[in-house]
């Protein structure tokens, strides 16, 4: 995990995980289906997180509410990197990132816009970040947070 400054104004922005293919070479689906949930039958213009998942932060709840998403924004909000290459929301809704081919070794990274009120959360030391859903397993992620991953500018070439 990592904060990261995207707009070169010196202050952490947003989160990104990422993450190395350790096991086998695979492809990226065309159909991204979690359970019941079919990505590519979701309608984002009424999409409302919290009916499918909690997010938290070191055991805090990170509301997101569906009134407080503009749509244009969270586009943007939500990007993937892959050698080099990124994928916004469109991008992976329109299947752009369907077909990708992941190598072993190769690395994903996922690089998601917070307001400022999350951020200022993620301080020196130790966090979880934890996904709490009824459609696919939890998912928990505990990190550590120092001088070499917090604050970081974005470096879309070698993410």
């Amino acid at each position: 995990m990592f904060t990261i400054d995207t707009t070169g104004d010196g202050k952490a922005d947003s989160l990104k995980i990422k993450v190395k293919n350790l096991i086998i070479p695979f492809s990226v689906p065309e159909n991204i289906e979690l359970g019941d949930f079919d990505l590519n039958s979701i309608d984002i213009n009424t999409f409302d997180l919290s009916e499918y998942a909690t997010l938290y932060l070191d055991d805090n709840p990170i509301n997101i509410p569906k009134e407080s998403i503009k749509i244009e924004n969270l586009k943007s909000q939500f990007i993937i990197y892959h050698k080099g290459e990124s994928f916004d929301l469109d991008d992976i809704l329109e299947g752009k990132f369907s077909g990708r081919m992941i190598e072993l070794g190769d690395t994903i990274s996922v690089l998601f816009k917070l307001n400022a009120s999350i951020l200022e959360n993620l301080v020196e030391g130790k966090h979880v970040f934890k996904i709490e859903s009824d459609i696919v397993s939890n998912f928990i992620i505990n990190f550590e947070l120092d001088e070499t991953n917090m604050n970081l500018k974005l470096d879309p070439q070698n993410t």
